[in-house]
């Protein structure tokens, strides 16, 4: 297979995990004694450590420490957004001109076989974008694709700005991505924050570059439990019980 490199996000605070009185970033924050992107990091063992650029923020050298050389860390000095988390890459990955995967450093059930399907069905439909999605039942407050009747995705919308007719669409975003190297850092600079938050979302890449008429493709995932993302308490507690009967 071709050359292909990734990003990690993993410059979170991770509040609803209550990181900061345990004086840890996101990223450390343990599973089962484990820090939740060692995990991740496991599942990309396909990938050469410097062919994987991290992106930290907050208590950035706990987890330079924490992981060591080899990789490529670049910093989000203002978290404001996916999209412009994705954009610090560029001073390491700017002359890629192959296809990148942007992961999170906090979905440590994803396999390597996911992620490699990513890169293949990037390459075999000549995607500009390859979105991982899912179908979860009950539908969980995730975003919504939304596509045209001859099923060209559109946009994701998040799910606090879903009408009712889009809150009954039950495929959703998981997160991940593959984009094309070539045009992600010129893409991902038109993406507005034109949202409560006033962040900028990689999700919101989708509607770029479907306004001009981009290719993208959409991954469905199978296995639920793939899907699982630690954002908070609950999610560690649901995420050590999946863990024990994984095993």
């Amino acid at each position: 297979m071709e050359s292909m490199k990734a990003i990690v996000l993993a410059a979170g605070k991770g509040t609803r995990l209550q990181c900061e009185q345990a004086d840890l970033p996101k990223a450390l924050r343990l599973l089962d004694g484990k820090p939740l992107i060692r995990y991740v990091l496991d599942n990309l063992d396909f990938l050469a450590p410097q062919d994987i650029t991290i992106v930290v923020g907050f208590l950035k050298d706990k987890v330079i420490e924490q992981l060591g050389g080899g990789y490529h860390y670049v910093e989000q000095t203002e978290l404001n957004g996916t999209a412009k988390a994705t954009l610090c890459a560029e001073e390491i990955l700017g002359n890629f001109p192959g296809p990148v995967l942007v992961c999170y450093c906090d979905m440590p059930f994803l396999r390597r076989e996911t992620y490699l399907n990513m890169f293949r069905r990037h390459k075999e439909t000549g995607s500009c974008n390859t979105v991982l999605a899912g179908r979860i039942h009950p539908i969980p407050p995730y975003g919504r694709l939304i596509r045209d009747g001859e099923g060209n995705l559109l946009d994701i919308v998040e799910d606090s700005a879903c009408t009712p007719e889009q809150k009954l669409i039950d495929e959703v975003n998981i997160g991940i991505q593959v984009l094309d190297g070539k045009g992600m850092w010129g893409w991902l600079r038109q993406v507005r924050n034109d949202n409560p938050k006033r962040e900028y979302y990689l999700t919101s890449l989708v509607g770029v570059l479907a306004r001009q008429g981009l290719r993208q493709e959409v991954v469905l995932l199978e296995d639920e439990r793939e899907m699982l993302g630690v954002n908070s308490m609950e999610d560690l507690l649901a995420a050590q019980r999946q863990l024990r009967a994984l095993r």
